[in-house]
């Protein structure tokens, strides 16, 4: 772990290599907890770049979200008592996303870590990390959570299934039809979208059936069971519909 003592301009919201998606739809956001109005880590350019996490120890699986590992460049905060004499953050100790002592804590210090002590003040040290944090996205294609009744036994949930996978799955969105620059780049006309209009697959639909107009079900929530597979041209997947079920 290597410390230099520099004033940099340091940008707050971590991003991948390679830049976030030149459409802000497309990205999706990384969330300190599995909360929507709980602190923004970072974004990720696509659904099928999310590398998954286990939930942790003691920690009930929340509904409609998943645990990822995310990887990028933070500015966090570090009590100044936890600078070693040669001003290295001493292993175990807190990073916190702001300069209190009751801030949410991005990650624990490791002697792997790469940072960059940026100030140091009397009570707590700017710190530019770059490493690996356990972060949370919108999962829509996870069925809901159980909730237990008291005394009940505890249900060990199953494991999320990778995103990419030739297997029959399930996802859960909005269908609507993407511009005409997203068909061009992805080869596809229609797509699905969560509450914050991000992009969760493109929509293949020249195999389902034609008991009713595939028409019938754009612009509406719903239910799309299928094959899902890589898109090579664009950080993205696809969804090839076999069956397309409305929400009520």
């Amino acid at each position: 772990m290597k410390a230099v003592i520099t004033l940099p301009t340091l940008a707050l919201l971590a991003t991948l290599a390679g830049g976030v998606s030149a459409f802000a739809q497309e990205s999706i956001n990384v969330r300190i907890r599995p909360d929507p109005n709980s602190t923004l880590i970072g974004k990720l350019p696509s659904l099928s770049l999310a590398v998954n996490a286990e939930w942790p120890k003691n920690t009930e699986p929340a509904s409609g979200w998943r645990p990822i590992y995310y990887r990028g460049e933070f500015l966090v905060y570090l009590d100044s008592q936890d600078i070693g004499k040669n001003f290295l953050p001493l292993p175990g100790s807190r990073y916190l996303l702001s300069p209190r002592s009751d801030a949410d804590i991005l990650a624990i210090a490791t002697d792997q870590d790469k940072a960059e002590i940026v100030s140091i003040d009397p009570r707590f040290c700017h710190i530019n990390l770059e490493t690996i944090v356990l972060g949370y996205i919108r999962d829509y294609s996870a069925p809901p959570t159980p909730k237990l009744k008291p005394n009940a036994a505890r249900i060990v949930a199953p494991k999320q299934p990778k995103i990419v996978s030739d297997s029959g799955q399930s996802l859960e969105g909005i269908l609507v039809s993407a511009s005409y620059l997203e068909s061009t780049r992805s080869g596809y006309k229609f797509k699905l979208i969560n509450s914050d209009n991000e992009t969760i697959a493109y929509v293949d639909h020249s195999k389902l059936p034609d008991a009713e107009p595939f028409t019938n079900f754009v612009n509406t929530r719903l239910t799309a069971w299928g094959t899902i597979h890589d898109l090579e041209n664009i950080d993205s997947i696809v969804l090839r519909a076999k069956m397309l079920k409305k929400k009520n």
